[in-house]
């Protein structure tokens, strides 16, 4: 009976495992498809994304800190966005021809 708890536990252990690798692998594609994505930006593509993405920022504020038209900001955030879901999209598809 011991040795059953005994293998019960270590195949609890195994499992909790494979279920961590799956999460971190799921941020390493993220953090990955970020990173590759970012170089396919241009400076203000980027900074509007980043501004905007991760700070929240209005628009307007993103502009008068650039000194471009909000219009043009909104452009860029949505080149950016774009940019960036092709790249998740290519990325993807690699890794699961992989």
């Amino acid at each position: 009976m011991n040795i059953e708890n005994e293998a019960k536990g270590y195949q609890d252990l195994i499992d909790e495992i494979e279920v961590e690798q799956q999460r971190i692998i799921k941020q390493l594609r993220y953090t990955l498809t970020g990173v590759i994505g970012g170089r396919q930006l241009s400076d203000q593509e980027y900074q509007v994304f980043i501004e905007r993405a991760l700070t929240m920022k209005p628009f307007g504020d993103i502009a008068y800190n650039m000194g471009i038209t909000e219009s043009t900001a909104k452009t860029y955030f949505e080149r950016a966005t774009k940019k960036l879901a092709a790249e998740a999209s290519r990325l993807k598809a690699k890794l699961e021809d992989d």
